[in-house]
């Protein structure tokens, strides 16, 4: 999933390297989750390409959130 987004940022654009990190697991408030990075020869293919990775992310990327609270848990749709 997130190497199919990788894929097409680099059909996309000019690029020699891609790397998208997503966290997952328990995590608290203000916790970094995503870490999107491209290389290129101009700055402006690389500032291109992570903003469609991170769009792609929010759009066309499942994931699944649950929430947990002191006293319940609950998938978020």
């Amino acid at each position: 999933m997130l190497a199919d987004r990788e894929g097409e940022a680099q059909k996309r654009r000019e690029l020699t390297a891609t790397l998208i990190i997503h966290r997952g697991g328990p995590l608290l408030p203000d916790d970094r989750i995503v870490f999107a990075a491209a290389a290129s020869a101009h700055r402006k293919q690389a500032f291109l390409a992570c903003e469609y990775l991170i769009d792609t992310l929010k759009t066309r990327a499942p994931f699944w959130k649950k929430e947990t609270t002191p006293t319940s848990e609950r998938w978020v749709k």
